[in-house]
């Protein structure tokens, strides 16, 4: 059986009313259960920090079909990146934007550059990055936009 720790956390008032508005708003129940997602967080961004960490992601870009040969330069970006990406898909949202999803795994260096590549391609439109950590399952999000 799993044992829980109890610890003290002491906070001026106004930030107490602060957070307990914001917990309220996102549905949080109990303080504890947005203690505990706060503390996760911030072990997500110090994993985010350690280029050479085994990650698996999953990247989910929006595009414009009608950009000059982008349906090539993605497949270049993915061709290049190959030992990174363990898969892909595309959905098709609309008769001009298209949603790639790419599933990756390697260390978080190689998994920004795939990101960076993807990004700066001349007609993708949006994407997000989720990382997860293998071992612990901590997850990580970056949003990105042209």
């Amino acid at each position: 059986m799993e044992t829980v720790a109890r610890i003290g956390v002491s906070l001026e008032p106004e930030l107490l009313k602060q957070f307990d508005k914001t917990i309220s708003e996102k549905g949080y129940v109990s303080r504890s259960e947005a203690l505990r997602d706060l503390v996760r967080d911030s072990l997500a961004e110090n994993q985010w920090k350690n280029e050479d960490m085994v990650m698996t992601g999953v990247l989910v870009f929006v595009f414009d079909i009608g950009a000059k040969d982008i349906l090539e330069k993605i497949e270049s970006v993915m061709q290049s990146r190959k030992s990174t990406v363990m898969m892909s898909s595309r959905i098709y949202l609309d008769e001009e934007n298209r949603m790639d999803i790419v599933v990756s795994n390697g260390k978080l260096k190689d998994l920004k550059a795939l990101v960076t590549d993807m990004m700066a391609i001349k007609g993708v439109k949006r994407g997000k990055l989720t990382m997860a950590a293998p071992g612990t399952g901590i997850m990580h999000h970056i949003g990105l936009r042209d």
